[in-house]
């Protein structure tokens, strides 16, 4: 798997968060190099179109935002389940 994740921008220096940083191990510096690239832009902006839509209906739509379970196993069960009703509603849509 080949991650795509932003970098920080901070807003008040004039580095370019795309170069290697002092320390940064190999795969860091690959990983900022990779992100300054037009295809890995691309590539986020359709994550962004589909992933996060799915992330934001689930929190705003259906109340994942908070859990009013306590322990990992049942709000894992909650997350499952809120998954499945997604999945099975854009079915639905599709049909």
């Amino acid at each position: 798997m080949t991650p795509y994740i932003p970098l920080n921008r901070k807003k008040k220096t004039a580095i370019d968060p795309h170069l290697p940083r002092p320390g940064d191990p190999p795969v860091i510096a690959e990983w900022r190099a990779r992100m300054a690239t037009q295809d890995a832009k691309r590539i986020y902006k359709d994550r962004a179109a589909t992933a996060e839509s799915a992330n934001a209906d689930l929190k705003c739509l259906r109340g994942l935002d908070r859990f009013l379970v306590r322990t990992l196993p049942k709000v894992t069960c909650v997350v499952f389940w809120s998954a499945i009703a997604y999945n099975a509603l854009k079915l639905l849509a599709l049909a």
